[in-house]
């Protein structure tokens, strides 16, 4: 069975630490998926183009997913493969397995419902390869922005992994006195809870769906979700 890696953008900045953080956790068949939001703000700023989130997620209009595409594509994902390759990693950077709907709402070329190619998927890591996902999804009409942990619990439950780690600059979901939680079985309730906001509903969500999609651990820097503890 594989694990799933995601690393988020503001890890990405220096991709020689981000790979030695991967290299920390990888263990045997490994998928790497990879966000860059630090890098696409600061791609949206050099246009002037102020960025927008709601619920955590950023307001994607088509010049926004032009600068989504051109960071993410652009510079974090072949910085990384570029690195992983380097520090003696098989990697494949791989675009077109991630498709998705898109988002009813306010948030525009967002895209939900966030599926993977499993079999696409297996075939690289059945080649002795590290597949290297970017957090952009193919849609019916167009290419959609997709949160990076979304696209982590997608390909996660695609594989059936044995776990699912998210890589962030944080420590972990933090209780209302801001101290990590060291264990939980249930995101649903602390979705609920009043502490958590910004980026972190997201993630949180994406531990949900990756626990109701078979995923039995998932963790969140130091915090340790899964069915049984």
């Amino acid at each position: 069975m594989a694990k799933v890696v995601k690393v988020g953008g503001a890890l990405l900045q220096s991709p020689e630490k981000a790979v030695q953080e991967i290299r920390r956790v990888a263990d045997g068949r490994t998928a790497v998926v990879h966000g860059g939001g630090v890098q696409i703000t600061r791609m949206l700023e050099r246009m002037s183009v102020r960025s927008v989130f709601i619920e955590g997620l950023r307001v994607t209009d088509e010049s926004t997913l032009a600068a989504v595409a051109a960071a993410l594509l652009g510079e974090v994902h072949t910085a990384l493969v570029r690195e992983l390759r380097q520090q003696g990693f098989h990697a494949v950077g791989v675009f077109g397995l991630v498709q998705a709907s898109k988002k009813a709402g306010p948030w525009g070329l967002v895209g939900t419902n966030v599926r993977a190619d499993a079999v696409a998927l297996n075939a690289v890591l059945d080649a002795g390869h590290v597949p290297v996902i970017p957090t952009l999804a193919l849609g019916d009409d167009s290419l959609l922005n997709v949160n990076g942990d979304e696209t982590a619990a997608a390909v996660a439950v695609a594989l059936q992994c044995r776990e699912l780690l998210f890589l962030t600059d944080v420590e972990g979901v933090k209780n209302g006195d801001g101290a990590v939680i060291d264990r939980s079985n249930n995101p649903d309730e602390l979705l609920k809870a009043p502490f958590v906001s910004g980026g972190m509903i997201p993630k949180l969500r994406a531990v949900k769906t990756a626990m109701e999609g078979g995923i039995g651990l998932v963790r969140v820097g130091r915090t340790v979700f899964g069915r049984n503890l």
